[in-house]
C-alpha cells in the first residue's frame, strides 16, 4: 500500500512509498481508509516533538475508513464493510483508568503514529478497540471527511468544555486558536450550552467569520496578550472558563483572563515548549488548570447524539489527495484553516 513513511524526524525524513503493515494479530482489525483529518499534533509528530516515537511510523490519528478484515479474538465487535472512526489509539479495559471511566487515558495499549502506524496511508491496523462505528444515522448525513474528525476534534472540544470544564448557562468561555479545528468546534458547542463565547484569534481577516459561528465577541490578537480586552468585555470579572488550544503561545494570556476561582482547560499546543508559571497568581485566584486529552466511550456516544441533533457540526476548511497530504501542513502553518484540513484517500 502506498503510504507517508516517517523514518526520522523532520520533513526531509517523510516520503510518500510502498509500505507493509504485515500480518493481522488477534484482535486487529484492517481498515481500508477514506479520510484522515490533519490535526497540528501530526506537524509536531513529523519535526519529533514526542521522542519515544517508535520509527519508522505513518502520520494521522483521525481516521475514518471501512472494515476490510480482522483476526478475530471472540470480541471483535465488527462486520466486514462496517464504516468506523478511529480513537487516538486502543485501550486494554483493565487498567485503573480504563475501569474509572477515562479509556482516554490509557497507556498500555498505546498510540497511533507513536507506536503504531497511522492514517496518512490507504490502509491502517489496530486492535479493534482503537476504532468506533459510526452510527447509520451519521454515516447517512455526513461524508467520511467530516466523520474522521469527530473524535479528535469534536470530541476534544466536548470532553473540555463539558467534564472537564464544566460549563453552565450564561458562563463566560473564552476560546483561543479559535478558527482551527477543535476551537470552531468548541464555539459550537459552547453556544449550545447557553454560553457567552468570546473567540480569540491573531487573523483580522477570520474575526467576521467568527462571529458567524455564534461568536458573541471576538478578539483580534497578534501577540496573544488578550486578557485586558477579555477582562473589559466581561467588565473587570474576567472569564469563567476558557478553552486553550495554542499552548505556550497564548496560556500567558488565558491564565490572566480569568475571574478568581476560575478554571482553565489546556487542550492544544502549537510549540513544544516550556512555560514559566508564577505558582502565586494560581495560589491567591484559586484557579483551577486542567488538562484535557480525546474524549472517552462514554461521552463519544453522547457527541453522537448531540451531532445528530444538530447542535454541533464538523467543519471542513478543504480537502488534499493523499499524494499532496503534506500541503495541508504548509497551508496550517500559515493559519489558512477554518475548521480542519482532511486527507481524501479513496
Amino acid at each position: 500500500m502506498k503510504a507517508w513513511v516517517l523514518e526520522k524526524f523532520g520533513y526531509d525524513g517523510i516520503s510518500f512509498r510502498d509500505f507493509d503493515l504485515g500480518e493481522l494479530s488477534d484482535g486487529e482489525v484492517l481498515v481500508r481508509v477514506l479520510a484522515c483529518g490533519v490535526c497540528y499534533r501530526d506537524i509536531i509528530d513529523i519535526e519529533g516533538g514526542f521522542k519515544y516515537t517508535i520509527l519508522p511510523t505513518v502520520p494521522g490519528h483521525e481516521i475514518c475508513g471501512v472494515v476490510e478484515s480482522f483476526k478475530d479474538d471472540g470480541q471483535v465487535p465488527f462486520s466486514k464493510g462496517d464504516l468506523v472512526i478511529s480513537r487516538h489509539g486502543p485501550f486494554c479495559g483493565r487498567c485503573e483508568l480504563c475501569l474509572s471511566g477515562r479509556d482516554n487515558l490509557c497507556q498500555r495499549a498505546g498510540r497511533f503514529v507513536q507506536t503504531m502506524p497511522g492514517g496518512y496511508a490507504e490502509y491502517v491496523k489496530a486492535h479493534w478497540s482503537a476504532f468506533v462505528k459510526v452510527p447509520d444515522s451519521l454515516a447517512k448525513k455526513f461524508s467520511p471527511s467530516h466523520l474522521s474528525i469527530v473524535f479528535c476534534a469534536v470530541g476534544t472540544a466536548f470532553r473540555a468544555i463539558f467534564t472537564q470544564g464544566n460549563v453552565r448557562p450564561g458562563d463566560f468561555v473564552l476560546i483561543t486558536g479559535a478558527s482551527g479545528g477543535v476551537g470552531i468546534h468548541a464555539i459550537q458547542i459552547c453556544k449550545s450550552a447557553s454560553a457567552y463565547v468570546i473567540a480569540v484569534t491573531s487573523s483580522e481577516s477570520k474575526a467576521k467569520i467568527l462571529e458567524d459561528f455564534g461568536a458573541d465577541y471576538v478578539i483580534v490578537s497578534k501577540d496573544m496578550r488578550f486578557n485586558e480586552q477579555a477582562m473589559a468585555i466581561t467588565n473587570g470579572r474576567g472569564v469563567d472558563v476558557v478553552i486553550e488550544n495554542t499552548g505556550s503561545v497564548g496560556l500567558e494570556g488565558a491564565i490572566r483572563s480569568l475571574k478568581l476561582g476560575g478554571t482553565l482547560v489546556l487542550i492544544g499546543n502549537i510549540k513544544v515548549d516550556r512555560y514559566s508559571l508564577n505558582p502565586g497568581m494560581v495560589i491567591v485566584r484559586e484557579l483551577n488548570l486542567k488538562g484535557s486529552v480525546g474524549i472517552n466511550n462514554n461521552e463519544l456516544q453522547k457527541l453522537f447524539s448531540f451531532i445528530e441533533q444538530g447542535k454541533v457540526k464538523p467543519i471542513i476548511s478543504d480537502e488534499f489527495p493523499l499524494a499532496k497530504a503534506l500541503e495541508s501542513h504548509k497551508a496550517l502553518k500559515e493559519k489558512k484553516s477554518i475548521g480542519r484540513f482532511v486527507i481524501r484517500v479513496s
